[in-house]
């Protein structure tokens, strides 16, 4: 029974009537400011997208519940490639990309609508501005509490204007600088291209991965190889190629060479000089033979259909003592080889033991974890042998040292590769290139990575293992291309050939909420808005204020005063993927630029979200739009599944039967509250148990929501809360007296993550006012009787204890003697601790320390509690209840929280 989508609709009218969620500025209050990722606004979000949003909008939501003055803003980001490059594809009419648009759409918009909005989508404009809205009605309906009066995004001429005073102070920094170094590279858009361009680049990293390129001389022309494991060069048996691939002749450094035809396109994009010469036939490599560097053994090259000609050069050089991919594909074909082993390792891990434990003839899924085995092995443990003057050396250093003796002697050429097969979001296919004159962020500067160490182990980390790999990240980061020649951005300002790319425009935009009405307005007011501006609102310095007009004055002051009132960030949400490029960026240019107050406060990471045990893809079928979740399920729903069904750096599976069981307990409240009829308090024993219970609940609550551990905050105050209704009720307990005594202040508790329905029973019982701005009482200890919580727990062990008795003998017996411990243990226990026992009492002594652990420290007046709840413990049991106090010393006693048991 969820929310109806009329009460939801109602609510959020309501919100949006009020204006409930613009910040303001409260200096009575402490400021809290949280940040999501700003959303892509070239497709619509589905449910993987929707959990770091709704992560973000429970602490928001909490930190209003509990006092603060929170900023929670949202913005567009359209900087880069792919809006560009999808409104170009759909003008020259591509199916794939005509069929993506139109099934987004169909989820919106009325089928004769359809072919006009797509046509319109020719304009790269309009397509952001479209699923700009879209991203806007989703967030709404899912009731996040984002102030829009803030939404800004990455091509508006103000924010423009930030990007590039941010570039300025990086340039006066030293931290900006041209270079030729491998990037990542989109053919069909001639740019370079990051983690934001590329399809799955934030969950599938993409990175460049250096090969060395070993030429093998041969009579008319050389043959050159791509290898990642230089230190195998003197166990080379024979080459393969592809017999079914492309092959060509290029001249390069006055060398004619044979590379395949995909290797080519690679290799000219990443040196100068390279001419094509002529297309070649297989039969002319497969006919020659080549010498292996270094030491001349002739070789011959055989034809397999398992190299792939678009990796690396598309020659593969062969090591069947060290390549399991080598070894089984000779065995398989019946082909003649000797294995020439120039890797030790001292133990019996090596290429046919590993092909015999994993049956890798018959069975070629496990090639590659064993292959990954084998490399690991060699590399950690392996030394050189049968190597010339490189054996004796370990891996790891004769790689190195072949590496460098093979470009030094004009016999290898470096090479670079993706770490993966990519494309970007546009469809385009993705390789290592080296351009000339590339601007770079470097990143590798010490002092910077210093600031930078330092900034992260200030901060806060949800969950606290990532800040190791926050730290590690900014160890590995050094150079990062940040510009390129094509799409939607800003333009460096010193070089406006170049369109400052979408990740590095992104690192900072944050100061830019906490002023953006003030920044458009100013903008608008002088057509710029230059350097000494953005100096005297960022950076607190001091400018003649009194040569602006009295408007334009007053706007700069206020954006000043706004910024300071508001930044830092407090609490930016993401995901890992993140750790290496955004936030790694995030931190190391706050560190450059800001100081003091203004560096962020802290991080949460939200883990992966998978739908029914798989990754989320339209090839899969399993892609759920937030659109979907709103309709087929609730907000509510989908809320509370994502705060309960993991914890936040878990993996979560949105899967049906999952859903289920959180819509029964949503379920279950939503009857108790709707099924509510107003009736008096009570003061007997079980509902003050009941609101002391709610109240320790309550405390556990807080203290988790402080720390971000939602889950187990939630698992709290909803899960444990249902249950205690059900212990009421099963007590003869009447469900609304006890609701009555806790709904004020849990509909309060529950609102940051079921807010619709918070909403509306807080309006239906409670008061006028909306339960998402209302303050929970957080001094909650007075509240809380200890002693009876220890009473109800203790009775409900000795039921448990009677049940299991009497399973135990077989429900044999009517009644059920409970002996409670009397003065004679408590006198026992004095004597134990002051290590003085009398004689009398020492029979007493082999069954305390049997049961010492489990004696309560904290002692309850067992007998009363006993006495007082008879009635049902034999109702819970089934047998007449005695309840006696011991008044003798035995070998078998009663101990604090041990009664004895004797059913008879």
């Amino acid at each position: 029974m969820n929310m109806d989508n009329s009460i939801e609709q109602k609510w959020r009218d309501a919100w949006k009537k009020r204006n409930i969620f613009e910040a303001k500025v409260d200096p009575s209050k402490k400021k809290f400011f949280v940040t999501v990722p700003w959303p892509y606004t070239n497709g619509s979000l589905h449910v993987g997208h929707g959990r770091t949003y709704t992560l973000g909008d429970i602490v928001a939501r909490y930190k209003r519940m509990i006092g603060y003055d929170v900023l929670f803003p949202m913005a567009f980001h359209e900087s880069g490639t792919p809006i560009l490059a999808f409104s170009e594809r759909i003008a020259n009419k591509d199916k794939d990309t005509l069929k993506l648009y139109r099934n987004y759409l169909m989820e919106y918009e009325k089928a004769e609508n359809i072919d006009d909005i797509i046509y319109s989508f020719r304009e790269p404009k309009n397509i952001a501005e479209y699923f700009s809205k879209v991203i806007i009605k989703d967030f709404t309906d899912l009731g996040y509490s984002i102030d829009w009066s803030r939404k800004f995004t990455s091509a508006d001429n103000f924010y423009q204007c930030v990007v590039r005073w941010q570039f300025n102070h990086l340039k006066e920094l030293g931290l900006l600088k041209k270079g030729e170094y491998p990037i990542l590279y989109s053919m069909n858009d001639e740019n370079a291209v990051g983690e934001d361009d590329i399809k799955d680049g934030d969950t599938d990293k993409v990175s460049v991965e250096e090969f060395t390129g070993v030429l093998f001389k041969g009579k008319n022309f050389d043959l050159i190889t791509a290898s990642l494991r230089p230190e195998t060069l003197f166990g080379v048996t024979n080459l393969w190629i592809n017999p079914d691939a492309d092959y060509v002749i290029i001249n390069y450094e006055n060398k004619d060479m044979a590379i395949s035809y995909l290797g080519y396109i690679k290799f000219s994009l990443q040196h100068e000089n390279v001419k094509f010469k002529k297309r070649i036939n297989k039969e002319d490599i497969l006919n020659e033979t080549f010498k292996v560097p270094f030491y001349d053994r002739v070789i011959s090259v055989y034809a397999a259909d398992f190299v792939d000609p678009d990796n690396g050069t598309g020659i593969v050089y062969s090591v069947p003592g060290h390549s399991i991919f080598d070894y089984v594909y000779f065995k398989k074909n019946n082909l003649d080889f000797n294995i020439k082993k120039v890797v030790e390792t001292g133990n019996d891990i090596n290429v046919e033991n590993l092909v015999k434990k994993y049956n890798l003839l018959n069975d070629s899924e496990k090639l590659k974890g064993a292959t990954q085995e084998l490399y690991k092995e060699e590399f950690y443990k392996g030394t050189l042998i049968n190597s010339s003057k490189y054996t004796g050396l370990s891996v790891s250093e004769g790689r190195d040292m072949i590496k460098n003796d093979l470009l030094n002697e004009d016999k290898g050429i470096m090479f670079y590769e993706t770490t993966r097969k990519a494309e970007t979001r546009s469809g385009s296919k993705v390789i290592v290139a080296i351009l000339k004159d590339q601007w770079f962020i470097d990143y590798s500067k010490v002092w910077l990575k210093e600031k930078a160490h330092d900034l992260i182990n200030s901060m806060k980390f949800y969950p606290e293992l990532y800040r190791k790999l926050m730290n590690d990240a900014i160890d590995w980061l050094r150079e990062r291309p940040c510009a390129r020649k094509r799409g939607i951005g800003t333009r460096l300002p010193f070089d406006d050939r170049w369109i400052i790319e979408s990740l590095s425009d992104s690192t900072i935009y944050m100061i830019t909420y906490t002023n953006a009405n003030e920044m458009r307005t100013i903008y608008d007011r002088l057509g710029d808005i230059d350097d000494e501006i953005l100096d005297y609102v960022y950076l607190n310095k001091n400018i003649d204020i009194n040569k602006y007009d009295d408007k334009t004055r007053k706007n700069i002051i206020d954006a000043r005063e706004k910024f300071n009132y508001w930044y830092g960030n407090d609490l930016r949400i993401t995901a890992p993927p993140h750790i290496s490029n955004h936030l790694a960026f995030f931190i190391m240019n706050h560190a450059a630029i800001f100081k003091g107050k203004n560096l962020p406060g802290s991080l949460m990471l939200s883990g992966i979200v998978i739908s029914n045990g798989s990754k989320i893809s339209k090839s899969k079928g399993n892609v759920v739009s937030l659109l979907e979740i709103t309709r087929r399920y609730s907000a509510d729903l989908y809320r509370l599944f994502i705060a309960v069904g993991a914890d936040v750096s878990s993996l979560l599976d949105w899967n049906e039967k999952d859903i289920a069981s959180v819509s029964k307990r949503y379920d279950y409240f939503i009857n108790i509250l709707k099924d509510y009829k107003d009736s008096e308090e009570n003061e007997d024993y079980i509902y003050e148990w009941f609101v002391s219970s709610f109240y320790n609940h309550l405390k556990e609550y807080l203290i988790n929501m402080e720390s971000m551990k939602i889950r187990d905050a939630y698992i709290s105050i909803f899960y444990s809360v249902l249950n205690d209704f059900k212990t009421l009720e099963n007590r003869g307990g009447n469900i609304n007296s006890g609701l009555k005594m806790i709904m004020h202040d849990w509909l309060i508790a529950m609102s940051p993550v079921i807010p619709y329905s918070c909403e509306e029973f807080w309006h239906m019982y409670i008061n006028d006012t909306f339960v998402s701005m209302e303050e929970l009482d957080t001094n909650v200890e007075d509240k809380i009787n200890y002693g009876i919580l220890a009473s109800e727990e203790y009775l409900g062990r000795v039921v448990e204890d009677i049940k299991e008795i009497s399973r135990i003998i077989k429900n044999k017996g009517e009644t059920a003697i409970i002996t409670v411990y009397g003065e004679y243990q408590n006198d026992f226990i004095e004597m134990f601790n002051r290590k003085d026992i009398k004689p009398e009492y020492k029979i007493m002594i082999g069954d305390y320390i049997k049961n010492r652990n489990r004696i309560l420290d904290k002692q309850i007046n067992e007998y009363a509690v006993l006495s007082k709840n008879r009635s049902y413990i034999e109702n819970a049991t089934g047998l007449k209840i005695e309840i006696l106090k011991s008044k003798e010393v035995k070998q078998k006693n009663p101990w604090p929280g041990r009664p004895t048991i004797k059913i008879i």
